[in-house]
């Protein structure tokens, strides 16, 4: 197998379009300038200029927006095989910010390259408006939770989309997963205070949904879990 194939970015290209020989040529060659991000660092701040795309080979990121009140709310969980940056690099400066929750290896992207990809290549262009199709249906379903769903019930339907995710790029067992965010940054995803997050964890522990060691989270009922979530995948498919 062609080494490039292995990229978690590559990988999930090929999951929705079969890429071919010249498509994963260029691919090696976009990918090919590699940085490190440290943990807290912030890749991208909020008014940065689009110039680069980074993609994540390994490591977690949050995409926040920070509130005049000092109030943070994360949008979004960034895994490896995500583009930071992508869509939102249509507009001239980041409306996000992106900050590392551990240790990170990026490839660094111009912005000019990797536009000039996707007019020479029309596979992996139409590959990519399936990732920003996916990236609006994760956003559309924190919006639904925030907007509708109960304390409880958001907070289900978002470990069983980490768990989703992580499985899908090899950061998850059938079951099991290590959540990457604190109390307080689950609190930040799903609008709630960081006491309130225990006391849901907590809840669920109890009903023998879940169970939790640190910071590993055991799905052990799955199927209810996804009823009182109202968890339905179909919006994460081949992610």
């Amino acid at each position: 197998m062609n080494p490039i194939r292995l990229h978690p970015f590559v990988a999930r290209l090929d999951r929705s379009i079969r890429l071919d020989g010249e498509d994963l040529a260029a691919l090696e060659h976009l990918l090919g300038h590699r940085t490190v991000a440290k943990k807290a660092k912030d890749i991208i701040v909020e008014g940065y200029e689009y110039k680069a795309l980074h993609v994540v080979e390994e490591g977690i990121a949050i995409r926040y927006k920070l509130l005049d009140s000092g109030k943070r709310q994360i949008v979004n969980v960034v895994l490896p095989g995500d583009i930071i940056g992508f869509p939102a690099c249509f507009y001239e400066h980041a409306v996000f910010s992106v900050s590392a929750v551990d240790r990170m290896s990026l490839s660094h992207v111009p912005l000019d390259a990797f536009t000039a990809l996707c007019l020479q290549r029309a596979n992996i262009a139409t590959a990519l408006v399936w990732f920003a199709a996916r990236e609006a249906s994760i956003y559309a379903e924190h919006i639904i939770g925030a907007g509708r769903r109960e304390p409880l019930p958001r907070l289900a339907h978002f470990l069983l989309e980490m768990l989703t995710r992580l499985q899908a790029v090899g950061l998850a067992t059938e079951t099991s997963f290590a959540m990457p965010l604190s109390q307080e940054g689950i609190g930040d995803v799903v609008g709630l205070s960081g006491p309130h997050v225990n006391r849901m964890l907590a809840e669920l522990k109890g009903g023998g949904l879940i169970a939790v060691d640190g910071h590993e989270i055991t799905v052990l009922d799955r199927a209810g879990l996804q009823r009182l979530g109202e968890f339905r995948p179909a919006y994460l498919a081949s992610s």
